[in-house]
């Protein structure tokens, strides 16, 4: 009968249930927290600040934003997966950075949004318009200045000008959204 190896051997009679994480498991732990440590390289330093990141690791990522060498950005960043490894609380980064990335869908679908109104406004006749600025529940007392640049942005479309009107109508439609939520 062929010798057992060391590692087939249960201790205590009891079943082989290891309580380190296989090399695998970690070498997937690893990797998360580098690539973890990867989506931290592109925010600016407004938004590192806010982060809950210890100093080091606040340090190595402005470096690396620094550097310009494709290969130094490497060494770089595999550093900072190293500092991502020792960090203290890895989650609260992840929860901070899933937080940034939740406020950037919010951001980017109300921006689609109030494209929509403004199209919407635009590609609607002048009588339509009213009932829309309606519907859309906008103040009544801004009503006029919506439907007069709305009618001004639709000329600049189709007689090809710059659009001013366009981007006024834009950020009239955003100020007032922006009224309408409580902070």
């Amino acid at each position: 009968m062929p010798r057992k190896q060391h590692y087939q051997w249960h201790q205590d009679g009891q079943d082989d249930s290891p309580s380190a994480p296989s090399r695998s498991q970690r070498k997937r732990d690893s990797s998360a927290l580098q690539r973890l440590g990867e989506a931290l390289l592109t925010l600016p330093a407004s938004t590192l600040a806010t982060m809950p990141l210890s100093d080091d690791l606040r340090e190595a990522v402005m470096e690396w934003q620094r550097l310009r060498s494709h290969e130094s950005k490497r060494r770089q960043a595999q550093f900072i997966g190293r500092l991502m490894r020792e960090e203290a609380n890895p989650e609260a980064i992840r929860e901070a950075l899933d937080e940034l990335q939740d406020k950037q869908a919010a951001d980017a679908c109300r921006f689609r949004h109030l494209e929509a109104w403004r199209d919407a406004l635009l590609e609607a006749d002048p009588p339509q318009r009213a009932s829309l600025c309606a519907s859309y529940a906008l103040p009544s007392e801004r009503i006029p200045e919506i439907l007069d640049l709305a009618a001004k942005a639709r000329n600049e479309r189709d007689n090809g000008r710059p659009p001013r009107a366009f981007r006024a109508l834009f950020r009239l439609l955003r100020d007032i959204e922006a009224a309408r939520e409580p902070s």
